[in-house]
């Protein structure tokens, strides 16, 4: 049994390696493509559009992962099952649940791996990404500088500003702190924002205090316009993105908007989706399993088939659950986990049918 598990692996491992590598490369390729009008129209060194897509690599191995995993698992003991390999093992007393339930533990493998990768290497990997696109490519200056509890950047008027957080959907920027200097860089003007709103094409500050250090004053007013502040474009451009974070760092920013009173449920059903997606790769070797076992032997063919309905069943589900959870119909912290849970109850009560 020990042998023919290391067999099953092997060829486990094989396919893995072509399905992830075959899947990254189309859509790599599909990258560049994507972002050709850019790459003729800056003419960027080749090195660079090589570091770029390399750089989007680790993202998209991450998404590919569980499904390397489903046509892995299907190819392999799809194929074991059209040479009768399944057949023999049961003629000799053997248990076929029992000798592939090694995938069951290579899903736990991989699904910790995907946890790790998504907090470590895809967050930098698709940060360093974006840099290279926006400053080496396309040769735009960084207008936001990200600290762990602020954005700083300079204003149109030469001031420096710190705000705690940018709420996209509605216009709307957290704490904001405005500091005006004087040629020599003495401090000359301070102003303090509760919050501010894109109106009219200007930034209405409100609940605001003004400290006009030149002429040792202190101003309050209920509202006040600014033109330091550049418009909201520049925010959804320079933010970072969920998918540049890490489950922490996005805890942080997320709890920074729900302690000024903001719920942004897209940042909220992204947090939850950061720890529900990794097990996607387990429930995918374990439908992946229960489906084969229970099919009549059909071979590579036939299980690329299953793999390709399977997919497409899982994202149909899997996309509408999140929109859901964007919409605020279901919780967040339930939106991503609804196809896992749906497809792994699916792959149970298809396990326990497999007859040895």
């Amino acid at each position: 049994m020990r042998i023919l598990r290391r067999y099953f692996l092997r060829e486990f491992i094989k396919y893995f390696a072509i399905v992830l590598f075959t899947l990254t490369a189309i859509s790599i390729i599909a990258e560049f493509f994507d972002k050709a009008t850019e790459f003729y129209s800056k003419k960027p060194p080749l090195s660079l559009i090589v570091q770029y897509l390399l750089l989007q690599a680790p993202r998209v191995m991450l998404y590919a992962l569980p499904f390397a995993s489903l046509f892995s698992v299907l190819i392999t003991v799809g194929i074991a099952s059209k040479w009768k390999e399944t057949i023999v093992i049961k003629a000799s007393g053997g248990s076929t649940k029992k000798l592939f339930s090694c995938f069951l533990v290579v899903g736990v493998i991989l699904t910790l791996s995907a946890l790790f990768l998504g907090e470590t290497v895809v967050p930098a990997a698709t940060r360093k990404a974006s840099w290279v696109r926006k400053v080496r490519i396309l040769r735009e200056s960084p207008k936001i500088l990200h600290s762990r509890q602020a954005l700083w950047l300079k204003g149109t008027d030469g001031s420096l500003i710190r705000i705690d957080g940018f709420i996209e959907d509605e216009n709307r920027i957290l704490k904001t702190s405005i500091f005006s200097f004087n040629p020599s860089f003495g401090l000359r003007k301070r102003i303090e924002a509760n919050e501010a709103e894109w109106i009219n094409g200007a930034w209405n500050l409100k609940d605001v205090k003004v400290f006009d250090f030149q002429n040792d004053t202190t101003l309050k007013y209920d509202s006040y316009i600014s033109t330091s502040l550049e418009e909201p474009k520049v925010f959804r451009e320079e933010m970072k993105k969920p998918k540049e974070m890490n489950f922490m760092e996005l805890y942080t920013y997320y709890s920074r908007l729900e302690r000024a009173g903001f719920k942004n449920l897209k940042y909220s059903v992204r947090l939850y989706e950061k720890l529900a997606y990794p097990t996607i790769n387990f429930v995918m070797i374990f439908i992946g399993l229960a489906l084969v076992l229970n099919s009549r032997p059909g071979g590579g063919i036939k299980a690329a088939g299953l793999g390709i309905i399977v997919s497409v069943l899982y994202w149909l589900l899997y996309s509408i659950s999140i929109s859901l959870g964007n919409t605020g119909i279901l919780q967040p912290w339930l939106a991503p986990w609804i196809s896992p849970l749906v497809f792994g109850i699916a792959g149970c009560i298809m396990y326990f049918q497999i007859k040895e």
